[in-house]
């Protein structure tokens, strides 16, 4: 029951930032409070609004005594004055927020630009961790395809993780297509682009892009079965 009563206790933050009329909005959806579990996320189109969310983080919390680790939470710009210094300086809980260039949110991880973008270093250091265990356990087998399933099975999932949230640059999409472009070359001791690429194709390893494109057709296939998204998009087209 614990998650469900967080949610209930939270929500009257949520409805008090939503009332006050400020923050990012989607046409009339207000996105400017995302919650998940204890991970909390204020989006505002300006300094100046922030500041105004944060007071009625610090009201809430005083008012139901609730304690925000202010040490642990920080700000990031996204847009053209992404870099710009912020005077007077932002604060919660009579604690000032750091500016960081790469925030973590739900295992994403966002960079200070002038447009959004994420990084997907962290995902290559977890495929390559995962790929190494497999590797070196699943050698003793002396059969390559064995490690080409259970890459498959437990590392590819990696490189598809939130894609149906963000969408990726082109540079990252090179990058997670060289983590399986290097696990081809370690499992089959082999270094030629012209074979790696074949090889690719003979274990049924395809491009990256496919993957998330398939990943993200799964997520929309599950949100067709839902009745409150058909909803949404009956409304939707009603408007």
């Amino acid at each position: 029951m614990s998650p469900v009563l967080f949610a209930v206790f939270m929500d009257v933050l949520i409805v008090r930032v939503r009332k006050c009329g400020v923050g990012c909005k989607l046409v009339d959806g207000f996105y400017g409070c995302l919650f998940y579990a204890d991970d909390i996320l204020l989006l505002s189109p300006s300094i100046k609004v922030v500041r105004l969310m944060l007071v009625i983080c610090e009201q809430f919390a005083l008012e139901f005594i609730v304690k925000f680790n202010a040490s642990k939470s920080v700000a990031i710009g996204v847009g053209p004055c992404f870099n710009a210094k912020c005077a007077p300086s932002l604060t919660l809980c009579g604690t000032e927020l750091k500016f960081v260039s790469i925030v973590k949110y739900l295992g994403v991880h966002m960079i200070a630009a002038r447009v959004f973008k994420v990084s997907v270093e962290h995902i290559k250091v977890k495929f390559y961790r995962v790929f190494n265990y497999v590797y070196s356990r699943a050698k003793a087998a002396n059969s390559e395809i064995i490690i080409v399933e259970l890459m498959k099975a437990y590392c590819l999932p990696f490189l598809s993780y939130a894609s149906e949230a963000v969408s990726l640059s082109r540079s990252n999409v090179q990058i997670l297509n060289k983590c399986i472009s290097r696990a081809v070359c370690k499992t089959f001791g082999i270094s030629d682009s012209k074979l790696v690429q074949t090889m690719h194709e003979a274990v049924g390893l395809q491009d990256i892009t496919i993957l998330i494109e398939r990943h993200r057709e799964r997520f929309v296939d599950k949100l067709i079965a839902n009745d409150e998204y058909r909803d949404i998009l009956l409304c939707s087209s009603c408007l």
